[in-house]
């Protein structure tokens, strides 16, 4: 194999065609183009989580045969681009890998063992990993997997079997085909299995769906939140269900009732407006509120973790920065800002 400056390019090198995604705050393609600006860098990671670019990567060989799958997690400097130096001294590593290597060897068990190697590769969380598997089935114009069929038989008919005997491959299946399943689960969704729409919103998350999917899921929620007890992992579930849904208008009102109500006191939900709706957050209003919320928590490291995060995104930073500084915040909200800034006060 010739020695080449990136990965995609060792990768086009072995003969295989590749696909970008992202997985950082959800399940997003990733052009080609942007990706080799990226792995130049040229460009920031479009989609930064964590100060981390989370990619995954699609392989499939040129004349035909079973696709290979790469998790990465790479390092990203203050501007969101690839930290250079961690790419060349993974290059150099891989390029003494590929040189020791066997004849025996192809050229995907090479690049794989030499990842393996490098610290690069993370594991996705099972429903995002589902889900992965899910979109590359359809972008490769596969069937779904196995457990489809009975997933789909649990959502026309959930009396029909435990929900326990669900695979997250199945229910993953039946969120990457929402619009052909539309019905079936509008139908649903107020009587799912508590699990079951956990792990459905979870997996719908990654997908950019209708109002009408969104306002049921949100209906569902409220009808919780209404609850003498409510199940906030139900609540924290229908947030991410339509973080990335194209009712935009129809999220904020929800989450901006979410943030007036109980449910601003906990943990889960914030930190899922925080990581899911992070975007939404361009919103002052729901920034504030937000933030307000977050330092009632008085948990310092969530604070300074979700901090560091969000300020790394040029979108809503300023918003949030208008919040942080404004004379009339709560005094919560103004020492955990100090804090963040400054660490703790020290004690006499």
């Amino acid at each position: 194999m010739s020695e080449s400056t990136t990965l995609s390019a060792l990768i086009g090198a072995a003969n295989f065609k590749l696909r970008w995604f992202d997985l950082g705050r959800r399940l997003q393609p990733v052009s080609r183009a942007t990706a080799d600006a990226f792995e130049a860098g040229q460009a920031p990671w479009p989609f930064p989580y964590l100060r981390q670019a989370w990619a995954a990567l699609l392989l499939w060989p040129e004349e035909g045969g079973e696709p290979v799958v790469w998790f990465l997690r790479l390092p990203l400097d203050e501007q969101g681009k690839l930290q250079l130096q961690a790419r060349d001294a993974f290059l150099r590593q891989l390029a003494m890998k590929l040189k020791q290597s066997t004849p025996s060897e192809s050229a995907a068990q090479q690049l794989h063992a030499a990842l393996e190697e490098s610290g690069l590769l993370f594991t996705p969380a099972p429903e995002r990993q589902a889900s992965f598997h899910s979109r590359a089935a359809l972008l490769l114009k596969r069937e779904p997997s196995s457990h489809y069929t009975t997933a789909l038989a649990y959502f026309r008919e959930p009396q029909s079997l435990p929900w326990d005997q669900l695979a997250i491959q199945g229910i993953a299946d039946v969120a990457a085909r929402w619009e052909a399943d539309r019905e079936i689960l509008l139908q649903q969704l107020p009587t799912l299995a508590p699990p079951v729409f956990i792990s459905l919103c979870q997996c719908l998350e990654n997908e950019a769906t209708d109002h009408q999917l969104a306002a049921g899921i949100i209906k569902r929620a409220g009808v919780e939140l209404d609850s003498d007890s409510p199940d906030f992992a139900i609540i924290t579930a229908a947030v991410r269900g339509v973080s990335h849904s194209v009712a935009r208008g129809m999220r904020l009102e929800f989450l901006t009732r979410l943030l007036n109500s109980a449910a601003s006191a906990n943990g889960e939900v914030l930190a899922a407006i925080g990581s899911r709706c992070a975007y939404d957050l361009a919103d002052r209003e729901l920034a504030s509120l937000w933030l307000a919320a977050l330092a009632q928590l008085e948990n310092q490291s969530t604070f300074n973790l979700l901090m560091s995060d969000l300020m790394f995104l040029p979108q809503v930073r300023s918003s949030l920065l208008d919040a942080l500084r404004d004379p009339a915040r709560p005094e919560a909200l103004a020492r955990a800002f100090g804090e963040f800034l400054h660490g703790p006060k020290p004690v006499h």
